[in-house]
């Protein structure tokens, strides 16, 4: 379906590009999110990285899906930015849609917003390397394959970074909890 929207847009028709940013931009926001950990500068990295990709939509060869191919420029982006800029890391998680989840103990609840601030504090704890595996592969629902065209990162590294990612997630939440919740 995508590949209908590209030839219409590279036809002349602007307006079905906004179909393809409408349909990407949350993948490539999270993209850009993980790396530079800071909403107003993820959002800039997506509107450069939409651009970006309309600019050389011709060369988009159809070898990837097209949000494989825009989320790798928005990457890219993102680490151009976050070179150039050190600023206070800031990472909203919406792990948790609308339930509240119950830990192991079945006494006491977090709700949502209590897990998105530990989950942001914990995720801004991670490496971006695993900040962006585990985003993509929890929050977009990446397969490795997907996540190792995205990024370049080999499969066995994502897993090692998964791993670590998780390995790492749950030893904060879990200080986090004992020391917030007294368990």
């Amino acid at each position: 379906m995508d590949e209908i929207y590209i030839k219409r847009v590279l036809n002349g028709d602007i307006d079905a590009y906004g179909f393809l940013v409408k349909k990407y931009q949350k993948i490539v926001f999270h993209c850009a999110l993980s790396i530079l950990k800071n909403e107003a500068d993820a959002k800039d990295a997506v509107q450069d990285s939409f651009v970006k990709a309309f600019e050389v939509l011709d060369s988009f060869k159809g070898d990837s899906k097209f949000s494989t191919w825009v989320c790798k420029i928005a990457i890219n982006n993102s680490l151009k930015l976050a070179k150039k800029k050190v600023k206070a890391i800031h990472l909203l998680s919406d792990f948790s849609k609308n339930e509240d989840i119950e830990l192991n103990t079945g006494i006491e609840k977090i709700d949502k917003n209590e897990l998105n601030i530990l989950l942001e504090k914990g995720l801004n704890l991670l490496s971006q390397k695993e900040a962006i595996c585990i985003r993509l592969y929890y929050l977009e629902e990446s397969s490795i394959s997907e996540i190792e065209e995205v990024t370049s990162f080999s499969s066995s590294n994502i897993k090692v970074l998964l791993h670590r990612g998780r390995k790492n997630l749950y030893h904060y939440l879990h200080s986090s909890y004992e020391k917030n919740f007294k368990i």
